[in-house]
């Protein structure tokens, strides 16, 4: 289906889409199912995105897209694309492969981790992803396997200083605040410390959500690039 883009300026944390009742029902799709999304070109891009669906505020020749997509598929005011229900991925057999208790191969870990990345599976089956590697256990090889999928599916920062630091710990442990403490002093005394850290998952506020409290923490491999020549 073609629709229009009504453009607005907001960020859902992940691709999102709002369509209309009557539009959602044309197609076929439900709240949170995934819808895929084409450019109208020779040489189209696409993007699959969680469907919202709203009241009549919108026409029924129109779509919405979160910042994430437009970003993504420079999309532009007004712009047409192609509107379609997402195929399902092939990493969702492999999942029920692994939620059968069977080993999963280089090849097929590296393709739900591509998946994961081009945001073709919902959070509920990277959830179910999660679970099943946690509940039926991994071995060593897959171990290695899932590291190196996620080495070569994810942004890599590649940095010429002949010093570079960076700080790990154990993880989760409510109230440990000690990542912004070391780095503020590795950093102030001149050291390159480009640290990552994750968000809330086992305790009430992860180091990056502490961090935003006082200071953006969503920075792009080349914003962060330009924080670093600072």
């Amino acid at each position: 289906m073609k629709l229009k883009l009504k453009f607005l300026k907001w960020s859902a944390g992940v691709p999102v889409a709002m369509l209309n009742q009557k539009v959602a029902a044309q197609i076929g799709i439900q709240t949170k199912e995934m819808i895929l999304i084409k450019t109208l070109s020779s040489r189209p891009k696409e993007a699959t995105a969680v469907v919202d669906i709203v009241g009549n505020d919108l026409k029924n020749n129109e779509i919405i897209l979160s910042s994430e997509i437009i970003s993504k598929m420079k999309l532009k005011r007004g712009q047409f694309v192609d509107v379609n229900i997402a195929p399902v991925p092939k990493s969702v057999e492999l999942i029920k492969k692994k939620l059968n208790n069977k080993r999963l191969s280089k090849k097929e870990l590296e393709q739900i981790m591509r998946d994961v990345v081009t945001d073709r599976l919902s959070e509920a089956e990277i959830a179910l992803f999660v679970a099943a590697m946690y509940q039926k256990g991994v071995n060593l090889k897959e171990t290695i396997y899932l590291i190196d999928a996620i080495l070569k599916t994810g942004n890599r920062l590649s940095i010429k200083n002949k010093f570079v630091v960076d700080k790990h710990s154990i993880g989760g442990v409510a109230g440990n605040r000690t990542t912004p403490i070391v780095v503020s002093i590795c950093a102030a005394a001149g050291l390159i410390f480009p640290k990552t850290s994750s968000r809330a998952i086992t305790s009430a506020a992860g180091t990056a959500d502490v961090i935003e409290t006082v200071a953006r923490v969503d920075f792009s491999i080349k914003e962060l690039k330009k924080i670093l020549r600072k």
